[in-house]
């Protein structure tokens, strides 16, 4: 595996105008080409900051964040949200090729062939032509996931992207994503609250400390590769990384 993403002495300060505080402080990390890695950590630590950086919507108060050696392009980077953001007035197929068109309408011919693949490949396709309203909750989020797909991103960042759905709908689409995301050898950040969703899921767990956050625990999973996220769970392991996680999240720091 190479070094694919690096984060090196990432410090990063909010502003007001009263006051300044931090939150991220001297955050190293560096993420392999294809894996999949969740950050845990206390509520407010700032994970979802971290997000913010690697996507390029923050600019660091001081480190870098470097992809293949060079500094991070936003728009190699796809980004799926808590909530779908599909637009209810567009179609899926629409809301699918959202981002080839921002990017260059001239692209959505271009990959038309692909997206089709994809929207057949998982169970999307016969429903195209409908509407945002006319799917379940769970449907709606693995067409969020193919639309950030859609634009070939060399990052996959995923901000809670199963935390509004109900349980049994989050452990389907906990399979989906990882069967998706690992047939597209998509390099994956995951942030969630979740320690089953992050055990699951992942190859690597980070644990963050309170604010300011800082690395406590960077923790690499041994699971049999052909397990699904379901069959993690049942998996006498689960429990040892679970427990050993929530020890750490709940010792001082």
């Amino acid at each position: 595996m190479d070094k694919y993403l690096e984060l090196k002495g990432v410090h990063f300060n909010y502003f007001t105008r009263k006051s300044e505080f931090n939150a991220i402080n001297n955050l190293s990390f560096c993420v392999d080409r294809g894996e999949f890695i969740s950050i845990v950590g206390p509520s407010g630590c700032g994970k979802t900051t971290i997000l913010s950086l690697i996507a390029g919507l923050y600019e660091p108060t001081s480190g870098e964040i470097l992809l293949e050696g060079k500094k991070i392009n936003n728009i190699d980077i796809g980004y799926m949200f808590q909530k779908d953001q599909l637009f209810e007035w567009r179609t899926i197929y629409k809301n699918i090729t959202l981002g080839l068109e921002l990017k260059d309408r001239s692209c959505i011919n271009k990959e038309r062939d692909r997206i089709d693949c994809l929207l057949k490949k998982y169970g999307i396709f016969d429903f195209k032509n409908k509407y945002p309203r006319e799917l379940s909750g769970g449907m709606r989020q693995r067409v969020a996931l193919i639309r950030t797909l859609a634009v070939k991103p060399k990052i996959l960042l995923l901000d809670e992207p199963f935390s509004a759905l109900d349980y049994q709908t989050r452990l389907d689409l906990c399979d989906d994503v990882k069967r998706i995301i690992t047939e597209q050898e998509q390099t994956a950040i995951l942030v969630t609250h979740d320690i089953s969703e992050a055990v699951s899921l992942s190859d690597r767990v980070i644990v963050l400390t309170k604010r300011p956050a800082e690395i406590k625990q960077d923790i690499k999973l041994d699971f049999t590769t052909d397990l699904t996220p379901f069959e993690r769970r049942k998996d006498v392991n689960f429990s040892n990384y679970f427990n050993y996680i929530w020890r750490t999240l709940n010792e001082e720091r």
